[in-house]
């Protein structure tokens, strides 16, 4: 796979910042200036009209086209005068921005309520489950380089092998997966929680290096993964009285409330700069959130569902 040679993520994630600092935050008028100077014509020569974009993404694109017209990008200096018209006519966007924040923040807490039932009914099934997090993310040095398209490539893979029970997948009874993109460098990233059953797995540990290696092999050696069921981790987590990955036990409440809130990490709304994480630009049908969990039983075996949004 040939990568992108521009830092396309990056840009995408600087233009929705830079329309949110202008709606929202504190930026003064020559850092606007400097900013539309620096991201526009890179922005717009890399468009892809197949692509979605966020809210603020779309509200930067038609505020722009409706000053430069029909005006080649190279050709534009955003001067005082641009730049007024810039800002007065972003504000007209800043209502239908507020109320897709408004529907994002309402979607994030049903997933949340319905992942928050899963994962309780399994426990509920099963006497241990062994609750296993990863974050499966790019290397730095090739991170800006990934664009939506790749990144898209490499999930279909990873959900294709975690459905066909390949390898580190076996005795998989439910998992719950979120795609973000950085709020700082604009990477590509997928929160990942897989929950096995207790009965034939116990190394964790172990298991997330597999996943890890697994990601590895589908991204053709440029990804990157954080495990948090390593020794170390967990025992900070225990520390602080936290801990839900590893080995759950279903008579332990304590262990069953850490996991469920561990868990619970991949759709909470309210978590630290979570709306900034949101995936700024998407390919159409892409869902940034998704799990599939044991519905129900039929004939003594789990019937799993898949469920995304």
């Amino acid at each position: 796979m040939i990568y992108s040679t521009v830092n396309q993520s990056q840009l995408i994630s600087n233009v929705d910042r830079l329309v949110r600092d202008v709606l929202f935050g504190t930026i003064n008028f020559q850092q606007i200036k400097s900013q539309l100077n620096e991201f526009y014509y890179s922005f717009m020569i890399s468009l892809n009209t197949e692509d979605r974009y966020s809210k603020p993404i779309q509200a930067f694109i038609e505020t722009t086209n409706m000053i430069i017209g029909n005006d080649y990008p190279y050709n534009v200096f955003w001067d005082d005068e641009k730049t007024v018209q810039f800002i007065n006519l972003l504000s007209g966007y800043e209502k239908a921005i507020k109320k897709d924040y408004s529907a994002w923040r309402y979607q994030s807490n049903q997933n949340s309520e319905r992942l928050d039932i899963n994962i309780r009914n399994l426990i509920s099934n099963h006497s241990r489950l062994l609750f296993v997090r990863v974050d499966l993310k790019y290397i730095q040095e090739i991170s800006n380089h990934i664009t939506i398209h790749d990144f898209d490539f490499h999930m279909k893979k990873l959900r294709d092998a975690i459905h066909n029970g390949d390898t580190c997948f076996t005795h998989l009874l439910g998992h719950a997966w979120s795609l973000e993109q950085g709020e700082d460098n604009g990477g590509f990233h997928c929160h990942l929680l897989l929950i096995f059953d207790g009965a034939k797995h116990y190394k964790d540990s172990y298991l997330a290096d597999q996943v890890g290696q697994k990601w590895q092999a589908i991204t053709d050696g440029v990804g990157y993964c954080f495990i948090l069921n390593t020794r170390e981790y967990k025992e900070g987590l225990a520390r602080r009285g936290i801990l839900g990955i590893g080995m759950i036990h279903r008579d332990n409440m304590q262990e069953v409330e850490n996991a469920v809130n561990a868990a619970l990490y991949l759709t909470r709304p309210d978590k630290r700069d979570k709306s900034y994480q949101r995936l700024k630009v998407s390919l159409p049908n892409m869902k940034a959130f998704g799990q599939s969990m044991p519905k129900g039983q039929v004939n003594g075996q789990y019937e799993t569902i898949p469920n995304s949004v």
